[in-house]
């Protein structure tokens, strides 16, 4: 697979601050997710970013590089999970205020959950491209994350 790419489904994502977002999972202890790029999300990991697309398709809008990297945490609430990202990720020119980041629809449900959980999030940096659309991008695993060998970086 030394050719295969990582691509992520962003739904609704967009890059704040013009070229930088933060990115973020939160999951049950005990759930291995896969499949995911534990051993490539690290400071200079570069992937793809999958959109929805007017009209119904999905496709590739950006190549994204991460600059920082929680790679794993546990996190006794969501409160915490949020400091944990602001301390390690968030300066002056990307930062979500704590309102915005507990009224996000993904953060919302996570809430619901059962505390512990595990925290991943990084930062990255995204250059356009595209949108490229490929038959792979309308299924994509629980995980957000697919693999495929038809695109290079």
């Amino acid at each position: 697979m030394r050719n295969d790419v990582w691509i992520r489904l962003h739904s609704g994502w967009s890059p704040q601050g013009g070229n930088r977002a933060v990115a973020w999972a939160l999951w049950q202890p005990g759930y291995t997710a896969e499949p995911w790029p534990r051993d490539e999300l690290r400071p200079a990991f570069t992937y793809y970013v999958c959109e929805d697309l007017p009209g119904g398709d999905r496709g590739i809008v950006a190549r994204a590089t991460a600059t920082g990297v929680i790679r794993l945490a546990q996190v006794p609430s969501a409160d915490t999970a949020y400091r944990l990202i602001a301390d390690a990720l968030f300066d002056a020119d990307l930062a979500i205020p704590p309102e915005d980041w507990h009224a996000e629809r993904y953060n919302q449900e996570k809430a619901k959950r059962p505390w512990p959980q595990m925290l991943t999030a990084w930062r990255v940096v995204t250059e356009p491209v595209g949108p490229h659309v490929l038959p792979e991008l309308t299924a994509f695993p629980r995980t957000g994350w697919l693999r495929s060998s038809r695109i290079s970086l």
